[in-house]
């Protein structure tokens, strides 16, 4: 059996799960800002130590960890993490943001949210849009992570804003919401009707009734 681990012992036992721009390098820079712990990627502030969680942007990819993709689940069809957290955006947000209006690219997406509602260990589902808006999420993911004893919610301002900066700094397209709540439903403003029904009609194909389960807030399924 081909070893799928990474990073320093111990093996983390979560697996973080998000399609690109959906809030995984807030919660990297809250977890390391608050816990000390490293988290994988681009070095955010911690340098040394295990690995927090393992992260992916395709939970279907196959073979060892690489950059920002790792298999949620080994090719044995067993899974080396206890423990899923799924970060979620709105379709249409991620459609202009993440994939640039294509939909074979969106197969990504879809592949991510049918792998995690299979995953047999604990799982949580957050959203870009509640990470946004308020504090509470960040507080479930730290007692997910079992970090709850490190949760500052006073800090959590300057933690943002560092986080924003940070990510200015680091990746070229540059933080587009800043954190703000006003502008989560920005990027789809760049579809057209026809490209926002394509795209319905296209998560209705690809994730069946799970279209409803995990994209009804935003109307999509």
């Amino acid at each position: 059996m081909a070893d799928y681990r990474n990073g320093y012992a111990p093996f983390p036992d979560t697996m973080i799960v998000s399609a690109e721009r959906s809030g995984l390098n807030l919660v990297r820079h809250a977890c390391e800002a608050l816990s000390g712990r490293r988290t994988p990627g681009k070095i955010h502030l911690v340098k040394e130590g295990p690995l927090l969680f393992h992260r992916t942007h395709f939970a279907g990819h196959s073979g060892p960890p690489m950059g920002p993709f790792a298999p949620l689940f080994n090719p044995e069809g067993t899974s080396s993490y206890s423990k899923a957290i799924l970060l979620l955006r709105d379709p249409a947000e991620s459609f202009v943001r993440a994939f640039g209006k294509n939909l074979l690219q969106m197969k990504q997406y879809c592949r991510n949210i049918q792998l995690f509602d299979s995953f047999a260990g604990k799982k949580l589902l957050v959203t870009y849009d509640d990470l946004v808006s308020g504090d509470d999420s960040l507080r479930t993911i730290f007692k997910f992570l079992g970090i709850a004893d490190t949760f500052d919610s006073s800090k959590l301002d300057k933690i943002r804003t560092d986080g924003i900066e940070w990510y200015n700094k680091n990746q070229p397209s540059g933080s587009q919401t800043r954190g703000d709540p006003r502008l989560l439903r920005a990027h789809q403003a760049a579809l057209e009707p026809a490209e926002r029904q394509a795209l319905d009609i296209f998560l209705r194909a690809d994730l069946g009734p799970l279209a409803s389960a995990y994209l009804s807030r935003w109307n999509f399924g």
